[in-house]
């Protein structure tokens, strides 16, 4: 099987860079741009929190002097990680996904619309996400955190940036979809549940 709109492919096989519209082109690149940045920045935060948390068990354990701040500075990178990685696993479509009823779908067409349905649904929660959690950056800014000295805006930061940017892919991925074009450059892998 070939590509369906909705940027889903039908078989194993992988996704392949289809040459279109300069517009489809800048759309793929933009994608591509997007879930490198949020991939390298996902590694540097995934690293950075790492090496807190190593430096939080040598100093409690080894030295018997804990340090305050390595359990809360984990946690925060951790979101900023874990909401970044949101964006990254759309574009590549990997996303954990229920698919006992897109695989009973019989016809292309019927698939199409299902799976151009689920990133509606998808798309409208990560509206809502982004819509909700700006209130909370707001409220953030007369917030300290408890034992680094930084406001919670920057932790609280994390879901209306990385909602906006999963939103950003989701849309390319629906417009290229609509166009009969592929969204990601890779393999999509399903978890089947």
């Amino acid at each position: 099987g070939g590509p369906l709109p909705g940027g889903h492919r039908q078989g194993g096989e992988g996704v392949r860079r289809v040459n279109g519209s300069a517009t489809d082109r800048f759309l793929q690149k933009t994608a591509g741009g997007i879930d490198k940045a949020a991939s390298l920045a996902c590694g540097i935060l995934l690293g950075t929190m790492t090496l807190a948390v190593l430096a939080g068990v040598l100093f409690r354990y080894v030295f018997l002097r804990p340090l305050g701040w390595t359990e809360e500075l984990s946690r925060y990178l951790m979101i900023w990680t874990a909401s970044l990685a949101i964006s990254v696993g759309v574009y590549h479509g990997e996303h954990i996904g229920l698919t006992f009823v897109p695989d009973r779908v019989r016809g292309r067409v019927g698939r199409t619309f299902l799976l151009l349905f689920i990133d509606l649904l998808v798309l409208g929660f990560l509206v809502v996400m982004t819509w909700f959690s700006i209130a909370m950056v707001r409220d953030a800014k007369f917030q300290i955190a408890q034992s680094l000295p930084i406001s919670m805006v920057i932790p609280t930061l994390a879901i209306p940036v990385c909602m906006g940017l999963a939103i950003v892919q989701i849309l390319i991925k629906i417009v290229l979809g609509l166009r009969g074009r592929e969204f990601s450059v890779s393999e999509k892998t399903n978890v089947d549940i």
